[in-house]
Order: structure tokens, then C-alpha cells, then sequence
């Protein structure tokens, strides 16, 4: 059996490592594809600036998922990278622990090629009238250099960052804010500095900009100002009301869909049995950055079990949100994803308190009312809702990464060749079509794609914020489950 993963971050090194362990693994030959810089870290892992933490306690963090400890005790035992505290390690650490699985591999086995090289076409081999495919990967534009498979993981990880502003191409403009460490290559000393965006992604930033940039403050802004929550204590916690048994009962009443208000009673129950209030934390912000984090940071035991009835709900959310009707997936988007987004995927608290203290000192300041961005007589113009104007010389781009198809542009070529030869067709809510259960690429022209499949931010439509490490991988283990029942 002939494989080709295509992207080798979090999904890819998790495929070879399940397609390793498999019985039939010798009978394999397996090509994995990515450019030299990504291969075997992806980008959300890439070598950075230490100043980057992972958003997740480092114990909990794992590609095995018989022992979600593993990246801490792969860190133990390694002497390369050494840190005062551990707890919340800089993010390129767990690339090098994938890296690690990648180079024994490599090491061990002949049946395992590493190409790094970026993939710029796959396309489908197949005669007219007949229903057999191949499945054909291309690293250049002649396709006599292409190479032929049984198997396709197309697992490429995120797509390009939006450019809400059209600001794309002008000097000045850093339209991606990694690598961190090259985000001020050519700026000057005495240049203001704007990040638009106040997720995750600015936090990055911040973090290194101050370090690093001695003309502050650094002005950050967004339409809403709002920075990401606090990540408090978060005990285990099971459901109770939210169970697949519960929803299929329902689907039964209700043309086999459960209607969203139904769902969301459902979770109100389990937050009840759990003593979380939900209505006083939902409602907890004052949009002042400040008291925001201090609330978080002095009520770390209510929001934690927030956070890990949030973090339960979309560890399972692939059978919930299929479970929804389209209409009611469009009003779960408009009235709860900005609740589930606002509280999951929280900050370090020492991330924090570092926050607290720029601001304090003037060194950050967070805006919100941002309405439009212009670049006239060589300054970027910032306009709020307000009517104020700001003007800087530099602005990093910190808005977060495409999920339309119809949004995509040279950046992401791969996916728009795809979409062109037919192998790939948009989802409305985003990503690309899949079945929901088995990550099966559902293709315009050919139908569901039997040993093409597709994980990752690709699948967000289907896969609705299921995008941390944890649940990537899951998806990783049961998507080889799937091909080797079934080859």
C-alpha cells in the first residue's frame, strides 16, 4: 500500500506514528511531504521565540493518547532545551518532541521517505467510465515527476491569515505574525507599531514586540478589544445530560436532528450539576482589559470548570454539531461559538499578569471600535467608531487564519488547485466537505473519496473548533482505525 502524508505538524506526525504501530505497517510504503522549515513541527510549532508558551500545562499535552504525559516526560529526559519552569513550556519545545518521533523513524525504517518539498498539486487518475482512482501528488508542474498512491492524508495544517483591510502587499504590512522572531526584520527603531487582532495571535506578538522593539507603546486593536480569557483551575468533568444516547433519543422526535435549544438545555443541566454559573461568567466582561484579567485571575476555581465544560463540549463536538440542522449550525455560530471562542484556548495565567503590567506601564495599549484600516502618505490609518484616527508606520497582522475557501488566494495554492480539478468542494460554514464521522473527503466529481482523507482547520465546517492538539490527534488515531478496517 503506496500513502502519502501531505503536512507533517500535529496530524502528520500523528498518522505515521498510528500507521507505525499498525500490524500491516511492513506492507506499507509510506511518503511524507512538507517544506523544510515545517517538516515534523507544523506551523503553530515552528522554532520561535522562547517568549511563545503553549496555552496548555505541558503535562497534559501528548500525541499518545494512553499516556497524556508523555511530551512532559519526553521533556524530562531530554538536555537540549532546559527551562526554570516547566509548567507552561515556549511552543517550538513540543515541535522538537514531534521532530524526535519524525527523526527515529526515519532512522528505523526504509519503508518511510521524507520529501521536503512543498506539494503543489493532487489530483485523480482515473479512466472515463470506470470507478477505480489513483490518487497522484505533485511537488513541481511536471506531472511525469508525480508520484502515484493508494492513500492521501491531506493534512496541511492551517490555512493563510485573513487580511480583513486589503492590506496585503504594502510596505510596512506583516501580514502573518510568525515566526515572531522575523516579524521586525525590517522595521526601524523609531517605527510605531499596531497589531490588529487581540486573540492568541496578539499575545504572541506582544510578548515578543515589547521584548524586543524600543518605540512604545504597541497600540493593539480590534473591533471589540477584547483579549483572550484566563485559564483557571479546570477539574475533570464528565457529561451527564450531553450524551449521544440523550441526542439520539431526540433526533428520534425531531427528523433526525436535535434542535439547538434542546441541545443547549442539555448543557445548562450538566453546568447545573457541576455548581457553574454559567450566566455570571458569561456576563463577566466590563471591556476593561485589566479588570478583565484580574477577575480571571481571582476567580480561577468558578472559571476553570467553565473552561473544562467548554474544552468537554468540543472534545465532542463533532457528534454534537452534526447533529444540528443547518439553520440551527448558522444561529450555534451567530449566539454561542463567540462564548465558546471568548472561553476556551485560555492564556497561561502568567501570560496575564505580564499583560497587566504593560498596560500599567504604558507599554501596550488595547483598543477597541476598530472599524476600518487605510494606508495613505506612506502611514496606515487606523479609523474607530469613534471617529479618532491613529497612524502607524508598521502593522502586524494578528487577525487569525482564513476557514472560507471563497476567502482563500495564492497563499494557500494547494487548496485552490484542488478545488479547481474537483478532488475538493467548499462546506458552507466553512473548510472543505468531509463525512463527519470518518474524515473522508467527499469530492464533487467522484464522490466520498475511500482513501483520501482530509484533518485539520481544513475540516472546520464539519470539524467545528476542534482544533487543539488533543483532538487532532483522536482524529489522527481514529481516521487510521477507519483505513485499516476497511482497505
Amino acid at each position: 500500500m503506496r500513502i502519502a502524508i501531505i503536512g507533517m505538524g500535529t496530524a502528520g506526525v500523528t498518522l505515521l506514528k498510528e500507521l507505525v504501530k499498525s500490524d500491516s505497517f511492513s506492507k506499507m510504503s509510506i511518503d511524507v511531504y512538507d517544506n523544510p522549515i515545517n517538516m515534523g513541527q507544523g506551523v503553530p510549532f515552528q522554532n520561535d521565540s522562547a517568549e511563545l508558551l503553549i496555552n496548555l500545562p505541558a503535562a497534559q499535552m501528548s500525541l499518545n493518547l494512553d499516556n497524556h504525559r508523555e511530551f512532559y516526560e519526553w521533556y524530562e529526559t531530554q538536555s537540549t532545551f532546559k527551562f526554570s519552569n516547566p509548567e507552561y513550556l515556549p511552543r517550538f519545545i513540543f515541535g522538537h518532541y514531534m521532530k524526535d518521533y519524525l527523526k527515529k523513524y526515519n532512522h528505523n525504517y526504509d519503508n518511510i521517505h521524507t520529501f521536503k518539498e512543498e506539494v503543489s498539486e493532487v489530483f485523480i487518475e482515473s479512466e472515463i467510465g470506470q470507478t477505480n482512482v489513483t490518487y497522484c501528488v505533485c511537488t513541481s508542474k511536471e506531472i511525469e515527476n508525480c508520484r502515484k498512491y493508494d492513500v492521501v492524508f491531506l493534512t496541511i495544517g492551517t490555512l493563510s491569515y485573513h487580511d480583513p483591510y486589503g492590506l496585503k502587499g504594502i510596505r510596512g504590512y506583516i501580514k502573518t505574525p510568525y515566526p515572531t522572531y522575523n516579524t521586525l526584520d525590517d522595521v526601524q527603531d523609531s517605527d510605531e507599531i499596531a497589531i490588529i487582532g487581540t486573540g492568541l495571535a496578539s499575545l504572541d506578538v506582544i510578548r515578543y514586540v515589547t521584548a524586543h522593539h524600543p518605540k512604545l507603546p504597541i497600540t493593539v486593536a480590534s473591533r471589540k478589544g477584547r483579549l483572550p480569557s484566563v485559564r483557571g483551575e479546570m477539574p475533570d468533568i464528565d457529561f451527564k445530560y450531553v450524551t449521544p444516547e440523550k441526542f439520539n433519543e431526540i433526533k428520534r422526535k425531531h427528523f433526525g436532528n436535535v434542535p439547538l435549544d434542546e441541545a443547549i438545555k442539555l448543557f445548562l443541566k450538566d453546568c447545573a450539576l457541576h455548581n457553574i454559573d454559567v450566566e455570571t461568567l458569561v456576563h463577566r466582561s466590563q471591556d476593561d482589559p485589566i479588570k478583565d484579567l484580574t477577575y480571571d485571575l481571582e476567580h480561577a476555581d468558578a472559571l476553570g470548570k467553565l473552561q473544562s465544560i467548554l474544552e468537554l463540549t468540543k472534545e465532542n463536538l463533532n457528534w454534537i454539531w452534526n447533529s444540528l440542522s443547518r439553520e440551527d449550525q448558522k444561529r450555534f455560530l451567530t449566539d454561542y461559538q463567540p462564548i465558546l471562542k471568548e472561553n476556551s484556548n485560555p492564556m497561561p495565567p502568567q501570560t496575564a499578569r505580564l499583560l497587566i503590567d504593560h498596560i500599567n506601564h504604558g507599554t501596550i495599549k488595547i483598543n477597541n471600535g476598530l472599524e476600518d484600516v487605510q494606508y495613505r502618505d506612506n502611514k496606515f490609518n487606523f479609523n474607530y467608531k469613534d471617529k479618532l484616527i491613529e497612524q502607524f508606520d508598521i502593522v502586524i497582522n494578528a487577525t487569525g487564519s482564513k476557514t472560507q475557501l471563497a476567502d482563500l488566494d495564492e497563499d494557500d495554492q494547494l487548496v485552490l488547485n484542488l478545488e479547481n480539478r474537483q478532488v475538493v468542494q467548499p462546506h458552507p460554514l466553512g473548510g472543505i466537505q468531509i463525512v463527519a464521522e470518518t474524515n473522508q473527503i467527499i469530492s464533487p466529481r467522484y464522490g466520498t473519496l475511500k482513501h483520501m482523507y482530509a484533518l485539520g482547520q481544513l475540516t472546520n465546517g464539519i470539524n467545528q473548533s476542534r482544533n487543539g492538539v488533543m483532538m487532532i490527534v483522536k482524529q489522527a488515531v481514529n481516521v487510521v482505525d477507519h483505513l485499516l478496517s476497511t482497505k
